[in-house]
Formats: C-alpha cells, sequence, structure tokens
C-alpha cells in the first residue's frame, strides 16, 4: 500500500506540473525589478529607440521622488519649483514567445507612455497629441491612486522572440508637482481563454477586464483540480498493476539474488578448499625437498670426509687406495640427486627452472642451484655447505647472478626470484 500511495503522489506531481505548463501565469517583471533610468535633464525624442543604454544609472523600483515608498531616489532637476517634466526609464528583457498573452500593470504618477522596441504601446493618464519632452500628464494623482498599478492586456504579438526593450516616460501634471513614482510588473499567460477575452474586449475598460480575468484564471484553477483528479481515477487501475509487476519483479530478484549469493558462497567454499589443499601439498613438497637437499649435504660431506682420510692413509696398496677415492670422486661429482630434487622444485614452484632458463638462457647449473637454495630462504652457509664452496665464493656466485639477470644494484635477488612464479 505504500509504495501504492508513493506512485499516486508521483503520478499527482507530475498531473500537476503538466496542467501548470498548460495554464500557467508567469511574472516576468515584478514590482522592485531593476530599471536604467535617465534623471539629468531631457533628452531627444531618439531616446526611444536607443538600444545601448548602459552608461544610465540603475535602480530598484518603484522609482522617483517625493514619496517614501520608492526604493530608488531621483533628481528632480535644480529648481524645486520648476521641476523636470519627464523621467526615462528602459529595461531589456528575453522572451521566447511561449505564452499567449501579456498582462502590464504600471504604478504611475502622474502620466505614462510604454514602448516595446522603439514604438509605443500604450498611454496611461496622457493626452493623445504627439508626445514631447515637455508633454504634461491629464491630472495630478493623488493619495491612494498613486500606488494602485493599472493593468493592460495584449496578445503576444507586442514582443519578439528573443530580447527586447521596454522603455517608459513617466510625465509631471506640472513642474510643481510634489511628487513622482513609476514601477512596473509584466505577467505572461497561458490560458487560452484570457487571450480570447483580450481579443475580444480590447476595448473595454481596464477593470472590467480585471474582474474578468480573475473570473478566467479561478474557473481554470478548479478545472485544474478537475483534471487532476480525473486523471488519478483513470490511472488507478494502472498504478494497481504496475504495483503487482513491480512486486513480482522484486520477489524474483530477491529470489536471484539468494541464489547468486548462495551460489558465490559454494563455490568460494571449493575454491579454498582446493587452495588449502594446494598449500598442503606444496608445503609438504617444500619439506621433501629440504630433507633431500639435507640429505645430499651429509652424504656429500661424510664422501668428503672420507677421502681426505684416505689420502692421509700410509700403504703400500697405493692403487687400491686410489680406485677408493675415484669411487668417491664418481659420487660426489654425479648430478642424478640434482636432477631430482630439481625435478621436484619444478613441479612445486611451477616450472621455475624453465621459467629462469627461458628469460637468462645464459645462466649456469650451478647459478640455477644457487637460485633455487635462495628460494628456498637458505642462508649463505648452508648453501656453501651444499656447494661444497667457501660462503665468500657464494656471496661472489650472488653478484654475477644478479649480472647475468640484468638486475640493478638496488634491487633484490630474493625477491626477484620469490616473484618469478
Amino acid at each position: 500500500m505504500k509504495i501504492l500511495q508513493l506512485i499516486k503522489g508521483v503520478a499527482s506531481i507530475l498531473i500537476l506540473l503538466q496542467v501548470n505548463m498548460l495554464f500557467s501565469q508567469d511574472t516576468l517583471i515584478k514590482n522592485e525589478d531593476f530599471w536604467h533610468y535617465y534623471d539629468n535633464g531631457y533628452l531627444e525624442n531618439d531616446w526611444i529607440s536607443l538600444e545601448k543604454f548602459s552608461n544610465w544609472k540603475i535602480g530598484k523600483s518603484p522609482l522617483g521622488y517625493g514619496d517614501k515608498k520608492n526604493k530608488t531616489n531621483l533628481s528632480f532637476g535644480n529648481n524645486k519649483e520648476k521641476k523636470e517634466i519627464t523621467k526615462y526609464f528602459k529595461k531589456k528583457i528575453f522572451i521566447d514567445n511561449k505564452y499567449l498573452a501579456y498582462e502590464l500593470k504600471i504604478q504611475r504618477d502622474d502620466g505614462a507612455v510604454v514602448y516595446i522596441n522603439g514604438k509605443e504601446l500604450f498611454r496611461d493618464n496622457m493626452p493623445n497629441s504627439t508626445i514631447s519632452n515637455t508633454t504634461i500628464a491629464l491630472k495630478t494623482i493623488k493619495k491612494e491612486a498613486e500606488h494602485v498599478f493599472n493593468q493592460h492586456f495584449f496578445d503576444n504579438t507586442i514582443f519578439k522572440n528573443g530580447e527586447n526593450i521596454i522603455s517608459v516616460s513617466i510625465h509631471q501634471a506640472n513642474e510643481f508637482s510634489s511628487d513622482c513614482i513609476f514601477s512596473l510588473e509584466l505577467i505572461g499567460h497561458n490560458n487560452p481563454e484570457v487571450l480570447s477575452f483580450v481579443l475580444k474586449n480590447k476595448n473595454k475598460k481596464n477593470k472590467e477586464l480585471e474582474h474578468k480575468i480573475r473570473d478566467l484564471n479561478s474557473k481554470f484553477e478548479y478545472d485544474k483540480i478537475v483534471l487532476q483528479k480525473e486523471s488519478l481515477e483513470n490511472t488507478n487501475y494502472n498504478l494497481k498493476v504496475l504495483v503487482f509487476l513491480i512486486s513480482v519483479f522484486l520477489i524474483l530478484a530477491l529470489f536471484g539474488y539468494y541464489f547468486i549469493i548462495d551460489s558465490t558462497k559454494k563455490r568460494n567454499k571449493e575454491k579454498n578448499q582446493k587452495i588449502a589443499t594446494l598449500n598442503s601439498i606444496i608445503l609438504s613438497k617444500d619439506k621433501e625437498m629440504i630433507t633431500l637437499t639435507t640429505n645430499l649435504l651429509h652424504n656429500k660431506q661424510y664422501f668428503k670426509e672420507i677421502k681426505a682420510d684416505l689420502k692421509g692413509i700410509k700403504t703400500e696398496e697405493k692403487s687400491v687406495v686410489k680406485g677408493v677415492i675415484n669411487q668417491i670422486d664418481y659420487v660426489l661429482e654425479r648430478n642424478e640427486d640434482w636432477n631430482t630434487l630439481k625435478e621436484h622444485f619444478n613441479a612445486v614452484h611451477n616450472n621455475f627452472y624453465d621459467k629462469l632458463i627461458e628469460k637468462h638462457p645464459t645462466i649456469s647449473d650451478t647459478e640455477l642451484r644457487h637460485c633455487m637454495f635462495i628460494k628456498l630462504h637458505m642462508q649463505t652457509k648452508e648453501i656453501a655447505r651444499i656447494l661444497l664452496i667457501d660462503p665468500r665464493s657464494v656471496q661472489t656466485g650472488r653478484y654475477r647472478i644478479k649480472k647475468k639477470l640484468n638486475l640493478s644494484e638496488h634491487e633484490d635477488l630474493r625477491e626477484y626470484l620469490l616473484n618469478l612464479d
């Protein structure tokens, strides 16, 4: 049930977003937005088509003088008894023409003329004659009326797609006016009934339009709620089916996950058992090799001592003694034991001999044996006893092996051989 409620909630949001996109109204310019303004005297009439006005001052609306609610105070000129009649305002705005109708709400004290891209759009409290810098407003705006926003409605042909420039001139009713106020809001409508109503009632007064459009927007708010309800009812069955399918999928996924985990555990267990068995075999083989090597050491050392004793015997049977010594030399020089040891070592250590010879074909048999003992972690003295050589010769041999293996002075021979598998 919780999943169903969650999906219903998401669906409601999506439907609401779709409805709002269809019937939205957005404030494109709001009260307290920033405007460029000119309050340093009068401008020629070509100011209306001026596209570059970055050198004008910038201030937050409402702009003017003589009113505490103004956010930006303007200059009225050098003589407060003979104030400048006109103040000038400009603003750039990007329009993508996605709206069906536009509503301009203007706060003016006293009169205003609004231009879009250099063309007059409407005038408010201004005479029908040609507008100049000194044209005065029709009447003085007083008290509460100074802060009223007067509404004007237009279709979407007033703006071009892209950047547009809104220009406004505010005119006083006389030169000794006590205050000046300007602010403007721009609202984009996507309600088709608003557009239809605006087109049919262009000549009606603003108050009538305002009330009618408020009624239309209220109707559309109600229609949005009805549409949301109908959409939710129509999708309820599909949501239940979706929840059922998701539940089945989750159950199957859980079973699949459990099966995979269980199979993985079994495979890992078997693998670990095999590794343990192999390690046990390797350990056994290593012990066997060490035993074999030790026996070889003892036997050869024993024969070497016998040979020394025989050489010290004084007897007339020199030929017999010499024959025995020759037999001992034969035993000491034979390589059968070494070959057996080599086979064992290769079997346990992944063809260590073959790999070493393949990488370094110039290495000798004695050096190969030396490498084998190093890999078995034997010390210098132990290797010397097995090879029947002086420990210093072992160190010299180790140096030569490093050169043959192209190892630098800082590279460790033992580490290299241990990692050769």
